[in-house]
């Protein structure tokens, strides 16, 4: 029961002093509330329904943000033959959320051969560290806030992360 009203209360969308319960009833996504609210204000409505839309769009970018961080945090364990690896600018984790992604599903694939990079070092790369995995969830998120990203913006993402100085040490020819 108390799971149920802590549910509730946080789910609720916060109302605007002197705002008509059918207006926070709408912007809490009750379609009969906004279609009662059409019929007295259709541009309160409208307003009231962006609202929400714009309140779901930012439920499910935390939940999808947080999906990520619970995917990309486990590490595998180090590879016993690592010499500087080629590292692979998309990793499986990106290619998934590119799949996800309504501009660029199809475009890339894991592993792409397009992207990649030699490492400088062993220490510089080798298996899935800290830094990368930081990466990865960096791009992810970046695609998820992007949804009408384009190929090439995306790309240009990608570059200038590579481009970065703690980046160029690791990997100086860039990828």
């Amino acid at each position: 029961m108390l799971a149920l009203i802590l549910l509730l209360v946080t789910s609720q969308v916060p109302t605007v002093p002197g705002e008509t319960s059918l207006v926070s009833s709408c912007k809490q996504g009750m379609a009969s509330a906004c279609a009662a609210l059409r019929q007295v204000s259709p541009k309160r409505a409208a307003e009231a329904e962006r609202a929400f839309q714009r309140w779901k769009i930012a439920e499910e970018t935390r939940e999808q943000e947080s999906s990520v961080e619970f995917e990309a945090l486990p590490s595998a364990p180090e590879p016993p033959d690592c010499k500087g690896q080629e590292h692979h600018v998309i990793s499986r984790l990106i290619a998934r959320q590119l799949e996800r992604h309504p501009n660029l599903r199809g475009v890339y694939k894991p592993r792409d051969s397009r992207f990649v990079a030699q490492a400088e070092s062993e220490d510089a790369h080798c298996g899935y560290q800290h830094w990368h995995r930081g990466v990865d969830k960096e791009v992810i998120a970046w695609l998820i806030k992007s949804p009408k990203a384009t190929r090439k913006e995306f790309e240009q993402l990608l570059r200038e992360i590579y481009n970065r100085p703690e980046m160029r040490a690791r990997f100086p020819n860039g990828f």
